[in-house]
């Protein structure tokens, strides 16, 4: 008995296992089209799912799915940007849920490195703004309820990088390598959720401003989440947040009510220390901040308690002192002393922000004889701003060095003085009330030297001079010079009080002069600093123009240095307003000619920047133009293979990839186009013209008086039909090429006699000849002094395909050859003798008929075998198909009534014959490709019979 018991009890064990293992192969595909179908129904964006897999043993009784390289790519406006990119993503979820089919409860979620880019543009757009509103979606769509339930226990986040780009609320931030752990379970009504956070760099930037930059965080919270309803409270227990070294924590409550948010949130610091402090302010902490000795005072508090909703903000009030504070590093001989600050915001809540005070009552530091003492006081900010603030400044450069480590190659020459008051209000702005406002003061900086090893060059500021006035900030002189350039500015910053207070439109004037710029050297690209330097600008890197602003600047520079090209005299004026620079006859002379520019430049949009630029090239070097400026080689492939001077003119419009490459197929204009002389060799279509008509000369040869016209559009270089002597033959050309190098001209072209090779030139006058003695009635002409022929060239530009018609053109030109022989022949015939039609066309139609068998004969052959392996591969396939279905049906009677073998029987059948149709539609294609390329083959074989 007991044999038998355990003799059954290993099989039930057996049977077990065996229904583990075999359950996620009966589910797994059932699970991913319920994933992909809720994602579709819902979602105004592309997802991408790459491998799935589901598995149950490892995470028994669980099952665990798990995907790899899921994405999110927006759509339209945010084309190709990746919201969301999960290198692994992994998801446990409750077994009977899956088996029952209703809902599919998901218990724990891991996201292995995965990265978001959430990006909001100024109108509001955002990329994440991908659920489909109600009037997309179908009334089944918004009736259905999802078949997926959050009944989460457990999170885990590693290796993410987070990018916040908002240009509506002019916010930036960014998240490096971020860790993050969350357990709890959020099915109770009252949850413990405890969470670990690290991130190794937050930056945080608001209105210019950098807050955190690139901040080692970490984060230990217990958070108690009570559930009431559509209500939720979190309430802060046991936690510490640490940013470099400044450590912190948040006690008190959030709570998430219908309508609004209360909040009643206190900041505490009180084992911080004044070195602490100085971890967040990058010039000390990337400095030898470990060696660092600081003394002093610090204390740090906050809240926030409030209502806040679309009317109302909480109020807050923030504090932060240090008196009596020292930085000393043991290395440097001196040391900053006498630190004192003194820093608080506060705003009693409500909707009346006018209410918010901002306060730095102190700031004052010594160090080597050199002092800084600064103050501000702000009131009314939404109103009438009021702004009281002193800067007092007097510092010999040269003494950084010895108060702090200065990077490797590093040093400051120099002194600066800044003596400023400002005390006012807006108001009196507005109203020009100017002798209300008190705006005085210089900023002075006199022989300034820097070095850094960031820079190829050391700069030198001679002088710079700037006055404040209650109407304009006042460059009154710059004079500076960085390696061999020199620069020289002066001008007027008017409204720079509205812009700083109110965010108002900044205006300016400036000119700008200069007797050399070598902007190779400045960007370290000379020859002198780099022999072999490579462009590595990526796509990702955006590149945009400054808003708010608008500026007119001035230009006259006497000679530049740029890529190794020459440039002198530039003139011209730039306008810099709203993200776009209007250019106002920019002239230049360069490459043994002049450039003449006029347009505009858009960076508005900042994922796809334009532009609308005329362009006036006179007597310009072909040679270096093309090999500078890779939208020439783009637009004339021929340029890369040319010398000479040329002229054009032409207006372009497209957009740009954000680092500024041309997005090509985007590019509209047309211009025109005029060489007096150009020799061009080695270029590939003119080498296969060459061959084509024998005529070696066409290969290499030099054009006089060249006039083209051209438009381009959606990738093609349209050109309009223009004459040109091509190695002395006339031809008139017509066509397009395309930015990917692609070719499709024709040519007309009438050679001359003389053009034509003396081989082939004998041939056909001495068949000409002899056909005259035989027949003297026919009368065949010789060769006329001109024969017109058309020429096709296509494809590639490195790999072109050319097509004549010279055969048939000498044959034609020598007169109604085909036509008198026939005549002859008849005449010939009827008098029974022979003749040359006889000799001749005999022989050509017996030719030429059993070549036409042959082609028939070859494309009959290989379509009863192409379609003999189209049959076979279509029986091939309709016989699995069958097989699969007779197999599925075996499955469900073997089931019997059994609701779960039932229901894991039809799964099983469905997999059958899913793959079955997939085994079967991959025989037929390929059967059908084979047909195909046999087809294809016989086809090229036919052409080559001649």
């Amino acid at each position: 008995m007991l044999k038998k018991v355990l003799k059954w009890l290993l099989i039930v064990i057996g049977i077990f296992i065996i229904v583990l293992i075999s359950i996620p192969f009966f589910f797994k595909n059932e699970i991913k089209e319920f994933t992909i179908k809720e994602v579709n129904k819902t979602l105004l964006a592309d997802v991408e799912l790459g491998e799935f897999d589901l598995t149950f043993l490892s995470s028994f009784p669980k099952i665990a799915i798990k995907l790899e390289d899921t994405k999110v790519i927006g759509r339209d406006l945010f084309k190709g940007v990746e919201l969301v990119n999960i290198k692994e993503f992994e998801a446990k979820l409750n077994f009977w849920s899956v088996v029952s089919g209703d809902q599919i409860e998901i218990d724990e979620i891991y996201f292995g490195e995965p990265t978001f880019d959430v990006r909001i543009m100024k109108d509001g757009k955002a990329n994440y703004d991908i659920v489909k509103p109600d009037s997309l979606m179908t009334e089944e769509e918004v009736s259905e309820p999802s078949n997926f339930k959050l009944t989460l226990k457990k999170y885990k986040i590693e290796g993410a990088n987070i990018r916040y780009n908002d240009q509506q609320g002019d916010m930036f931030a960014e998240i490096l390598n971020l860790d993050h752990l969350g357990n709890g379970d959020l099915t109770e009504v009252i949850v413990d959720f405890a969470t670990e956070t690290s991130m190794d760099e937050l930056t945080f930037e608001m209105e210019g401003i950098d807050y955190l930059s690139k901040v080692k965080t970490t984060a230990d919270a217990t958070i108690k989440i009570e559930f009431n309803g559509d209500d939720m409270k979190f309430t802060m227990q046991e936690n510490e947040f640490k940013l470099n070294a400044l450590t912190f924590s948040i006690d008190g409550f959030y709570e998430m009510l219908k309508g609004y948010d209360d909040l009643d949130l206190k900041f505490s610091a009180d084992k911080a220390t004044f070195k602490d402090f100085l971890s967040l302010i990058p010039a000390f902490y990337h400095s030898g901040y470990e060696g660092m000795l600081a003394e002093g005072k610090l204390a740090f508090n906050g809240k926030v308690k409030g209502r806040m909703d679309e009317v109302n903000m909480p109020g807050w009030d923030f504090g932060m002192s240090v008196e009596n504070a020292k930085i000393k590093y043991p290395d440097l001989p001196g040391s900053i002393s006498n630190i004192q600050l003194k820093v608080d915001s506060k705003y009693t809540g409500g909707a009346d922000m006018d209410k918010m005070t901002l306060d730095i009552d102190k700031f004052h530091a010594d160090f080597v004889g050199n002092t800084l003492d600064a103050s501000l006081k702000m009131r009314n900010l939404m109103t009438d701003p009021l702004l009281d603030s002193k800067i007092l400044a007097k510092v010999d450069l040269s003494t950084l060095g010895k108060v702090m480590p200065l990077a490797e190659g590093e040093s400051y020459k120099g002194k600066m003085k800044a003596d400023v008051i400002l005390n006012g209000r807006m108001s009196a702005l507005e109203n020009e009330n100017y002798e209300a406002f008190k705006a005085e003061g210089t900023v002075l900086l006199n022989d300034i030297e820097y070095i850094t090893t960031d820079l190829p060059e050391k700069v030198n500021v001679q002088t710079f001079e700037l006055l404040f006035s209650p109407q304009n900030l006042s460059l009154t002189k710059l004079d500076a010079q960085m390696g061999k350039s020199d620069f020289q500015m002066a001008g007027k910053i008017d409204n720079y009080l509205a812009y700083v207070m109110k965010d108002e439109l900044l205006k300016g004037s400036f000119t700008f002069r200069s007797h050399y710029l070598d902007v190779d050297q400045l960007m370290g690209t000379s020859e002198e600093t780099s022999e072999d330097t490579t462009s590595t600008s990526s796509s990702d890197e955006q590149v945009s123009l400054p808003d708010n602003i608008d500026f007119n600047l001035n230009t006259s520079i006497d000679k530049i240095m740029y890529n190794g090209i020459e440039i002198s005299n530039l003139k011209g004026g730039i306008i810099l307003k709203d993200e776009v620079a209007q250019l106002n006859d920019l002239v230049m002379n360069t490459m043994g000619g002049k450039i003449g520019l006029t347009g505009s430049f858009n960076t508005q949009n900042h994922d796809s920047p334009a532009f609308d630029f005329g362009y006036q090239l006179n007597g310009i070097d072909i040679k270096p133009l093309a090999e500078n400026f890779i939208t020439i080689q783009k637009l004339a492939p021929i340029a890369k293979y040319a010398s000479g001077k040329i002229s054009t003119s032409f207006q372009m419009k497209g957009d740009l990839k954000p680092n500024l490459d041309p997005v090509y197929y985007s590019l509209f204009g047309n211009g025109d186009l005029f060489t007096e002389k150009v020799t061009v060799s080695g270029f590939e279509p003119l080498n296969k013209l060459g061959n084509a008509l024998s005529m070696k000369e066409l290969s290499s040869q030099t054009i006089n008086n060249l006039k083209a016209i051209f438009k381009f559009e959606q990738g093609r270089i349209n050109v309009t039909p223009f004459d040109v002597k091509l190695g002395g033959v006339a031809t008139n050309v017509s066509g397009y090429s395309t930015f990917e190098q692609q070719i499709d001209y024709a040519l007309k072209m009438n050679v001359p006699k003389e053009k034509i090779p003396g081989d082939v030139l004998k041939v056909v006058e001495s068949q000409v000849k002899k056909i005259n003695s035989l027949a003297p009635q026919i009368d065949v002409k010789g060769l006329p002094a001109m024969i017109p022929v058309n020429v096709k060239i296509k494809g590639l530009v490195t790999n072109p395909k050319v097509e004549t018609d010279f055969k048939d053109a000498l044959l034609k030109a020598s007169g109604d050859l085909k036509g008198g022989l026939k005549d002859l022949g008849t005449d010939l015939l009827d008098k029974g003798k022979d003749s040359v039609k006889a000799i001749v066309e005999s022989k050509v139609n017996e030719v030429k008929e059993d070549l036409e068998q042959k082609k028939q004969q070859l494309l009959d052959d290989a379509q009863k075998q192409a379609d003999k392996i189209k049959e076979e591969g279509k029986k091939a396939g309709d016989a699995i198909r069958a097989a699969s279905v007779r197999q599925a049906d075996a499955l469900i009677k073997e089931a019997g009534t059994n609701p779960i073998k039932k229901k894991a029987a039809e799964i099983a059948g469905d997999k059958l014959k899913k793959t079955a149709d997939e085994k079967a539609q991959k025989l037929e294609r390929e059967a059908s490709d084979k047909a195909d390329a046999i087809m294809k083959t016989a086809r090229d074989k036919a052409n080559q019979l001649k």
